[in-house]
């Protein structure tokens, strides 16, 4: 037993020499080191050929480790748990990572009245984009006319806006306005916005607004002739237009807003021109909307049923013009090019925007905003507290912290 303690003994003396050398190897200036038991096994670190390395060091360990544990039968066991990485004395398993056991979650809706007092504009907004996500597939899948009779349908709804009082505008009162002249011309698009709106009002748990639709339908509609004026050029395997087009993206580089209103009743007459209109009649129109020669040269085309007829009458003005002008140097770049869908887009939020009654909310929309629910949420490692989420079926699921969700697994 003697004589296999003193060869345990010279053996760690020469591992902890190896050790030694590695360590000075790796965190010291070149230098000579000399072995303990003989000067003579002198080993030059600093020469590129003779140095010693971690590596070299560490199987030069695993070599002794392995000859103690044959010349030691008694320590083979230990040995082999320390090569393995895992000491385990007396035979023992490592013990599992401890379950993290957390209150069952919590979500507990609460009345409109109750919730939107204690939830930031933020939240309402984030709950918003939730739901307009949730509908845009029933939407699009909805749609039936060219984009342009969905903007014709926009403009006169929108077009009974006064900047002076901020009254009017997109409140969806043109539902009540199809007998007169001016808005003959909107009655098919009217008909299908109200398809769509059956279809959407069938899966949520608020129903959207005419005004919301009226405005955002144009957007979706507009980016589905996009795209098809591109893959008709580009071919439909390229994957570029998305990245080419993000300035219509309505969630990214043309964010649209939803939370509009719907009015009670109609409008007053005569605040939108009809087919007899002049030059000067369409200037007052869209000065009056606080609007300029961007947007009415963009609406020209749209404003009836023949596109020529409202731009030859807007570029009797000087001004709209040159604004004409512009807009034709982007179309003749072609269909793959940008530049004029994310005009159209622009001046259409333009519009929808800003010509609302009481003007464009603030950032995060009203204190009490549409489409918005909520409720109070507790446990599953959430922080007790009011929150929203969009007014659709499941849209509580995506209600809570992302980090909560990893930890209970959910995601």
């Amino acid at each position: 037993m003697s004589s296999s303690i003193a060869a345990a003994a010279s053996i760690g003396v020469k591992a902890n020499a190896l050790t030694r050398v590695s360590k000075r190897a790796v965190n010291s200036k070149p230098a000579v080191v000399c072995s303990a038991s003989n000067k003579s096994d002198d080993v030059a670190v600093g020469s590129s050929q003779d140095a010693v390395t971690r590596r070299q060091a560490l199987a030069a360990g695993a070599a002794v480790t392995a000859t103690l544990g044959a010349s030691t039968p008694a320590l083979a066991g230990v040995l082999d748990g320390a090569l393995d990485g895992a000491l385990t004395l007396g035979g023992g398993d490592v013990k599992e990572k401890r379950a993290v056991n957390l209150p069952e979650l919590q979500i507990e809706f609460i009345s409109r009245e109750e919730g939107y007092p204690l939830a930031n504009g933020g939240e309402k907004g984030r709950a918003q984009q939730q739901y307009l996500k949730f509908i845009e597939p029933i939407i699009v899948a909805n749609i039936d006319l060219p984009y342009s009779e969905y903007m014709r349908l926009a403009l006169h709804d929108a077009g009974t806006y006064e900047v002076v009082g901020k009254k009017n505008g997109a409140n969806g009162s043109i539902r009540f306005e199809l007998d007169r002249p001016e808005n003959a011309i909107c009655k098919k698009a009217f008909a299908s916005i109200e398809k769509i709106k059956k279809a959407v009002d069938a899966t949520v748990n608020q129903p959207i607004s005419y005004a919301d639709l009226i405005a955002i339908v144009p957007h979706f509609a507009a980016r589905i002739q996009f795209a098809k004026d591109y893959y008709e050029v580009m071919g439909e395997d390229d994957p570029n237009y998305e990245f080419l087009f993000i300035g219509t993206n309505p969630y990214l580089g043309a964010k649209m807003r939803i939370g509009r209103k719907d009015a009670d009743g109609p409008d007053p007459e005569g605040l939108v021109p009809g087919e007899d209109a002049s030059t000067e009649d369409l200037v007052a129109w869209f000065k009056r909307m606080g609007l300029g020669p961007n947007q009415l040269v963009m609406f020209a085309p749209y404003m009836y049923e023949d596109p020529a007829k409202g731009l030859d009458l807007a570029v009797q003005d000087g001004t709209n013009a040159s604004v004409a002008n512009q807009y034709e140097s982007q179309r003749k770049l072609g269909k793959r090019a940008p530049g004029p869908a994310v005009t159209i887009i622009k001046k259409l939020k333009d519009m929808t925007d800003n010509c609302i009654p009481g003007g464009p909310p603030y950032v995060g929309g009203d204190r009490d905003p549409n489409y918005v629910e909520y409720a109070y949420i507790r446990g599953g490692g959430e922080i007790p507290r009011v929150t929203t989420f969009g007014a659709y079926p499941g849209s509580s699921d995506l209600g809570s912290s992302k980090f909560a969700q990893k930890v209970r697994g959910d995601r």
